[in-house]
Formats: structure tokens, C-alpha cells, sequence
């Protein structure tokens, strides 16, 4: 899916009546503040919540669960729902 084709989920609508709150306080200056802020709030938890996934992917192979279907039902619907909330974008490698 396309930046243009994603659905903008209820934090996105949460943070964009923020940003024009802001925007309408503080005058363009806030406005571009908090965006910016926002970006690297956005691709820090990304970033983060990446990292936790590798990390218990590893965790879930070194203790030899990954073999156990119940375990990866359960990873794979968590991972499902991360990306669904958008705070975890898709790999190109994923298609």
C-alpha cells in the first residue's frame, strides 16, 4: 500500500486536529514545530517496535518456539495487528 492509499487511523485523526490546535495557538512556527516533532516520534516507535519484533523473533527461536504453531499463530497475529494500527510498516520484503 501506497502513503497515499493508507487509511488514516483514529491517531492519525488525533494528531492532526493537534497539529491544527497548535498550528491555530501558536502560528506556523508551532505548527512546523510539532509536525517535525511528530516524524521523529513516528520513526522512533517504528523504529523501536521493529527492533522488539527481531528481537522476539530471536528470543522465540534461541528457545526453539518457533517451531510451535501456536506460538507463531500468536506472533503473527500480534505483528498483524501492529501494522494494522500503523506502528509497524511492512517490509518490501513481506510482498
Amino acid at each position: 500500500m501506497s502513503d497515499n492509499e493508507k487509511k488514516e487511523t483514529p491517531i492519525d485523526k488525533l494528531n492532526k486536529a493537534f497539529v491544527d490546535f497548535v498550528g491555530g495557538a501558536f502560528g506556523e512556527s508551532g505548527k512546523e514545530f510539532i509536525e517535525e516533532t511528530s516524524d521523529k516520534i513516528k520513526d522512533f516507535s517504528s523504529q523501536s517496535i521493529k527492533k522488539f519484533m527481531e528481537f522476539s523473533d530471536s528470543v522465540l527461536d534461541n528457545l526453539k518456539l518457533s517451531d510451535n504453531e501456536q506460538v507463531m499463530k500468536a506472533r503473527d497475529t500480534v505483528e498483524d495487528l501492529l501494522k494494522q494500527a500503523g506502528l509497524l510498516e511492512e517490509d518490501e520484503e513481506d510482498f
